[in-house]
């Protein structure tokens, strides 16, 4: 229960006028602001909205970063937020109209081993505003160059900002097309990408074969069809072959819907990822429970179209036949390379987050192959964490001050 002066705090609050609020907000951090939603809901409401403002009004974006680069071509996307669903704290960002939408996946960098992009970053333009830690700035120059290399590493690392997404194939085979269509106008040839905290709906522009080059036509005519083109992105360039590579298809992007602690994870690493559309997650488990399936994986792409699709279409009660019979046909991929990981991980008292801190778990998780299995993954992450915590504690007590 409430105390005397918690009660008369609360009171005031009901009694000040909103703009007197917003206004105090203007002076604090989004990380200060989040946090006053666990005091009412009045404040709860206020803070999230007054954090979408200022992402809107301060022109902060999000960037997708395809994996890679190359000279003369264009890997990034600029989105801006669009719209703030209250309900399910959910904001959109799209890309702007006159704005290209589209990203070819054409692989030119010098250093590439595959024909095509496959991975994309998701970012957002205020994570990278952040001050270095203070502490860490006063002993830097007390270290020696390999305790300053190790401090950086581990300091300035930002799960947020390394965490890396696997595009989904662009063969839309039947076999592989488990888009739910509820009208006419559904567009099926919308893809979805995700995570616990966020969506991207894209789609893909595939080249037709009419717009290959007739040097193309002339090598492939005798032994390959247009169900056979490579739609693999581990199409490999081989120096010994003279046939050139498909045409790299265009990866347009509709839309991404975040939660705002996505926003806020990337500036405040300890505020807590919350599932996006949360609603929508358990009542979709209490329909599947009541078929007896009670595992999937909630990050495939047929659930994260279904879960769209109930924001969309209000009126969707029935669990679709299709979404059933193919979490039924998958229940023993419910977890993925990355989900197994991270449960490893937790299981051996490892925060989850650190994995893309290392270049050889990112290289397990998203990489075209690994000489190494999950428990060595686990174990070299835990020993290298452990070695962190103690010289962090023995750095720490030497300079008197506490790294973060």
């Amino acid at each position: 229960m409430p105390n005397t002066t918690t009660k008369k705090m609360l009171l005031s609050l009901d009694n000040m006028a909103p703009e007197v609020i917003y206004n105090m907000m203007s002076f604090m951090s989004y990380p200060e602001v989040y946090r006053l939603r666990s005091v009412c809901r009045k404040l709860k409401a206020m803070g999230e909205y007054h954090i979408y403002q200022q992402i809107k009004s301060s022109g902060q974006r999000i960037l997708i970063k395809l994996d890679g680069g190359g000279k003369g071509t264009k890997t990034s996307l600029e989105l801006y937020p669009t719209q703030y669903d209250a309900k399910n704290g959910v904001i959109e960002f799209r890309p702007l109209g006159n704005h290209t939408t589209a990203l070819s996946l054409a692989n030119t960098s010098s250093h590439q081993w595959s024909a095509y992009h496959r991975l994309l970053k998701i970012h957002f333009s205020g994570w990278f505003d952040q001050e270095q830690k203070t502490s860490t700035t006063q002993v830097m120059n007390q270290l020696s160059p390999q305790e300053q290399a190790l401090l950086l590493y581990h300091s300035q690392y930002n799960s947020s900002i390394e965490r890396t997404y696997e595009l989904p194939s662009w063969n839309s085979s039947s076999s592989t097309n488990t888009s739910i269509s509820l009208t006419a106008e559904d567009n099926n040839n919308i893809r979805y990408l995700g995570d616990k905290n966020l969506i991207l709906s894209l789609s893909y522009q595939k080249p037709s074969l009419v717009m290959l080059s007739p040097q193309y036509h002339h090598n492939y005519s005798n032994t390959v069809t247009g169900n056979t083109l490579p739609t693999s992105f581990y199409s490999y360039r081989s120096a010994a072959s003279t046939t050139p590579i498909p045409s790299a298809p265009k990866m347009e992007v509709q839309w991404v819907r975040v939660t705002m602690d996505w926003v806020l994870t990337g500036l405040e690493p300890n505020i807590k990822a919350n599932q996006i559309y949360k609603d929508s997650f358990d009542r979709l488990d209490q329909l599947l429970a009541k078929e007896g399936c009670y595992k999937y994986d909630p990050l495939s792409e047929p659930i994260l179209n279904y879960i769209v699709k109930q924001q969309e279409y209000k009126w969707m009660i029935d669990l679709p036949e299709s979404l059933l019979n193919y979490v039924q046909a998958h229940t023993h991929e419910c977890h993925t390379r990355l989900s197994r990981l991270q449960h490893m991980l937790e299981g051996a008292g490892v925060d989850a987050r650190v994995l893309w801190k290392y270049t050889f778990a990112k290289s397990f998780v998203v990489g075209n192959g690994s000489l190494l299995v999950e428990e060595d993954v686990v174990r070299r992450i835990q020993d290298s964490e452990e070695e962190w915590r103690q010289k962090k504690v023995s750095l720490s007590r030497k300079f008197q001050t506490i790294l973060i």
